[in-house]
């Protein structure tokens, strides 16, 4: 029987595939960063529109920082649910591969040796 344990590196990345890792940062980046900066857009005029200059764009940049975290929570959480089945998926191929080679060596094995 060889080694069929895996570097902790091979772990990882099979665990947090880099793709889907890239994903969820430009998700979050878009996400937060639009979020934020359309509410300071939007204190910012409607401050001017109504004359109370600092006190709707801190308002609103203030609001728009709670709800980033949890949008970026929300994020790494189906994240996480892509990376576990994609690993499930790994795992799942590995276990048939392990199986048909064993079914090949015991078939190999059932045979007799021709001489």
């Amino acid at each position: 029987m060889g080694n069929d344990r895996e570097s902790p590196i091979v772990l990882l990345i099979r665990a947090l595939p880099p793709a889907i890792v890239g994903v969820m940062i430009f998700q979050i980046a878009i996400v937060v960063g639009g979020l934020v900066l359309g509410a300071i857009l939007l204190g910012l005029f409607l401050d001017v529109q109504l004359g109370t200059r600092p006190l709707l764009t801190l308002g609103l940049g203030i609001v728009s920082l709670p709800l980033s975290v949890w949008l970026t929570y929300r994020i790494a959480l189906r994240t996480i649910a892509r990376a576990r089945a994609a690993y499930e998926a790994h795992l799942r191929n590995r276990a048939k591969a392990g199986q048909s080679d064993t079914s090949a060596a015991n078939q190999a094995g059932a045979l007799p040796a021709s001489r």
